[in-house]
């Protein structure tokens, strides 16, 4: 056979496999999201009546135990709305924070509520909601301080000539010292912790001060119009999840979860 006539069948040949492989990958996604549509999880949970919530009951105000070892938190209320909305009532298992995943994915639970970050590995394993919250790092100044921020600014430059309280070791005690870097005008001063931070510059002992959203809230709640959030530094959304073949499921609560949004139910919970 002529070199050239068993190149062409060859080429056929894979051109024949490769249609295979392809009509076969194809069969697979469409069994996948077929089954992930055709899923049972949410007329499962509204049958039992019953939408069991893993947390870790160890980060108030998110979650924690009260003096009757009952979980309390924003979470919890969350959760119980979100049950509510769903037509059922909301169960909790305290879990380490590590175990939690495991324990969504062994069937334990039905959904993680539990001041769970955003987690890109854990994608192919879970189906994440929207945001509720965004408890990344935020800049933060004395409520007459007349900072602003542009959409461009940049942190170098816009913090030149203030000192900066940061608690020390954490992501805003490292990005101050980045920018301090490359602008030596910049002061950081470390404390202990982000509330040590956030009242210095409330007893004006620094300009501005870097910490963590959840320390802001509380700090802010604790003592009203005397901090002002200048911008998110970071961002570290914290998410609801569901076993990956809960499509239904996580569909409803994701609805649900809008409608607390727009309605500043969320808000409310927050601010409480």
């Amino acid at each position: 056979m002529p070199f050239r006539e068993r190149n062409e069948q060859w080429a056929r040949k894979r051109l024949l496999l490769l249609a295979a492989a392809l009509i076969g990958l194809a069969v697979l996604i469409v069994a996948f999201f077929g089954r992930a549509h055709d899923d049972d999880s949410l007329r499962r949970v509204q049958s039992a009546g019953v939408l069991r919530v893993g947390l870790d009951a160890s980060f108030p105000p998110f979650e924690t135990l009260d003096d009757s070892g009952d979980v309390v938190g924003i979470d919890v209320e969350l959760a119980h709305l979100i049950a509510a909305r769903l037509g059922v009532r909301a169960e909790f298992a305290n879990i380490a924070f590590d175990g939690l995943y495991d324990a969504l994915q062994a069937g334990r639970i039905d959904a993680v509520i539990s001041g769970l970050p955003f987690d890109e590995r854990r994608t192919r394993d879970v189906i994440y909601s929207r945001p509720y919250f965004n408890a990344g790092q935020q800049l933060v100044v004395s409520s007459d301080d007349s900072l602003t921020w542009e959409a461009d600014s940049d942190w170098a430059v816009a913090l030149n000539g203030r000192r900066v309280a940061v608690e020390w070791g954490s992501l805003g005690d490292m990005y101050a010292r980045q920018w301090q870097a490359t602008n030596p005008g910049i002061q950081v001063v470390p404390h202990e912790d982000a509330a040590k931070a956030l009242q210095a510059v409330v007893e004006n002992q620094v300009d501005a001060a870097i910490a963590d959203a959840v320390s802001v809230h509380e700090y802010v709640r604790r003592h009203p119009g005397r901090l002002r959030v200048v911008r998110a530094v970071t961002d570290e959304p914290y998410v609801i999840a569901v076993h990956r073949e809960a499509g239904r499921l996580a569909a409803a609560i994701d609805a649900v979860l809008v409608e607390l949004l727009q309605s500043g139910a969320v808000q409310d919970l927050l601010n409480r």
